[in-house]
């Protein structure tokens, strides 16, 4: 290739210039993270007493709050996440804080608000680290953690043979972005019913104008293509979510490239990267709102930190709200080699995914523990890198060189447990597709009961078996149903054109009303919302999620609610 021989000059400068940047060693979790100057991040269960004044300032009924927010010049607030028209409904509710003060301290200033007892959870603003590396070995058969003869791989094949995935399930990669254009994912990319494209107006009123395909909330518009962003190796990482979209959903059979985990879900990008600060908590919270909001299925996330002082309640509190909307959170556990703890990964309800290579042992990289649910493939991975922006020529040289790219196409090596998170989340969608009705933590619990039990030198879960995942029978218990969970029958019954159904919400929060048929598929979802508490009705006009009138038969309608289910049959008639 011509340009090869253009580079050639700086190769003995570039290996000698990055000559304490070993290509073996995976980036490890920062001990200390550093974060946002003069912001804080608070959690509150308590949006009248703590929120945001009309004319922006930080608000606290209680006056020991209020007194501690003029202490510390935090004046300024935002709310985080959708801003619907409707009015605060209960639940928790995450806000920014800004400080005014040229000497503001944030570890010191969130350690002064959680002393209030007013929050649920109050962080500094930290900046997060991607889990991933790449390899210095591209001389392997592609995509060999598929199917290689079973020795290390997950069983994908014979998966396939069972379950391909569901257009209805969505997959968000909370990341450096996606491009939407790839040859292999732009088939794949989800887009926002609720949004008319290019109109400039917020149709779904969500606060997002024209979120067609996701959102960056790292610049804050409606374009989730990633750019050029360096990492502190001097290295650009801006093609990692593409990476991870590629390994989660990209397209099958389509004479390009790859097959990804799941390859009939969609892909939701949620870029939370920027060139000049790189991943925030404030950015990773907005995006956390928006995915739970949106009700995707699965949430999967390649990037953390280590436990400072907040960062784990803060989390466990978005966590907890994603939970409650039906988002199954899956996330990488980490690439220390040791036992250190990260977040999102080691949350309740979150998948903490470690990594395995193609010997079917613990990658040396992966941090390990009890507090890591499974192990997947994370080495040696193929996949789709972003080609919407033109790397330079050291980055060019170095995909080149050790990466296994050929300068053209768009796919290359990579190493990580960033890299077996969204295989894990696509296996997760396999089975949100098969079995629908399942909550995120009954996914869960099947997942790491069908795994195949291995004597790794760390404990790092079973590793993920997607045949049996989709295949064997269902070992999770059914979610109870809360008191004051009402879900009526719908009328009339059995029904010909449209049938309303009526039901009620205990406490106010993200609710999904959906149809099923005999089979246990989803035909249509009716509502996915964040509701107030008290009656609501729905409507059914006898259509599937694609505008098709279903077949006569028997159907049944599941109304999820903070964890809890009800479900009721429906008669559906011929016309």
């Amino acid at each position: 290739m011509p340009r090869i021989a253009s580079l050639a000059a700086l190769v003995v400068a570039s290996l000698a210039s990055l000559a304490g940047f070993s290509l073996a060693a995976p980036p490890t979790t920062p001990r200390s993270l550093a974060f946002t100057p003069g912001v804080l991040l608070v959690a509150t269960d308590d949006p009248q007493g703590i929120g945001v004044a009309p004319d922006g300032r930080a608000r606290a009924a209680s006056a020991r709050v209020a007194d501690v927010f003029a202490r510390l010049g935090l004046e300024g607030a935002r709310r985080l996440g959708p801003m619907r028209a409707a009015a605060d409904d209960g639940g928790t509710r995450f806000l920014a804080l800004r400080s005014t003060r040229a000497d503001f301290d944030p570890p010191a200033a969130a350690a002064a608000l959680r002393a209030t007892g007013a929050f649920r959870a109050v962080s500094p603003d930290y900046r997060l680290s991607l889990f991933a590396t790449l390899p210095t070995d591209p001389d392997v058969p592609l995509q060999w953690y598929v199917d290689d003869g079973g020795v290390a791989d997950i069983r994908l094949p014979w998966a396939w043979d069972i379950e391909r995935g569901d257009t209805s399930v969505v997959i968000a990669i909370m990341d450096t972005g996606v491009d939407t254009g790839h040859p292999d994912l732009a088939t794949q990319i989800w887009h926002n019913p609720g949004e008319i494209p290019g109109n400039a107006i917020d149709d779904d009123g969500n606060g997002l104008v024209d979120d067609v395909v996701g959102w960056d909330f790292g610049r804050n518009d409606a374009d989730p293509d990633p750019e050029y962003t360096l990492d502190a190796s001097g290295l650009d990482v801006g093609f990692h979510g593409t990476f991870c979209a590629g390994i989660a959903a990209a397209a099958a059979n389509n004479s390009e490239g790859i097959a990804g985990a799941a390859w009939d879900c969609r892909i939701m990008p949620l870029k939370v990267t920027h060139p000049d600060s790189g991943i925030t908590t404030s950015a990773v919270s907005e995006a956390f709102l928006y995915a739970a909001d949106q009700g995707v299925d699965v949430l999967s996330m390649s990037f953390g930190g280590a436990g400072e002082p907040g960062l784990p309640e803060y989390f466990q509190a978005l966590v907890d709200v994603a939970t409650a909307a039906g988002v199954l959170c899956v996330a990488a556990a980490g690439n220390d080699g040791d036992s250190t703890i990260t977040y999102p990964a080691a949350c309740g309800d979150v998948v903490a995914v470690g990594a395995t290579g193609p010997d079917g042992a613990r990658a040396s990289f992966s941090n390990y523990g009890p507090w890591v649910d499974v192990a997947a493939p994370g080495v040696q991975m193929w996949s789709t890198i972003c080609r919407n922006y033109e790397f330079t020529d050291l980055d060019w040289l170095f995909y080149w060189l050790f990466f296994g790219w050929d300068g053209e196409r768009p796919y290359m090596y990579g190493d990580g447990t960033s890299f077996s998170c969204p295989l894990t989340a696509g296996v997760c969608a396999l089975i949100r597709s098969r079995h629908p009705s399942l909550t995120p933590r009954q996914v869960a619990r099947h997942l790491v009961a069908s795994g195949d039990t291995v004597a790794f030198d760390q404990p790092i879960g079973p590793r993920v078996n997607a045949f049996r995942a989709v295949g064997a029978t269902i070992l999770a218990v059914p979610a109870p149903v809360a008191v004051g969970l009402q879900l009526q029958a719908p009328a009339p019954n059995p029904s010909a054109g449209e049938a309303v159904v009526r039901f009620a919400l205990p406490a106010a929060g993200p609710a999904r009303l959906e149809v099923f048929d005999c089979a246990g598929r989803r035909v249509r979802a009716l509502v996915r919302a964040s509701l107030p508490a008290g009656p609501h009705p729905a409507v059914w006009d006898g259509r599937d999620g694609s505008g098709r009138p279903v077949a006569g038969g028997i159907y049944f309608v599941r109304l999820e609610s903070g964890g809890a289910v009800a479900r009721c049959k429906l008669v559906r008639l011929d016309r």
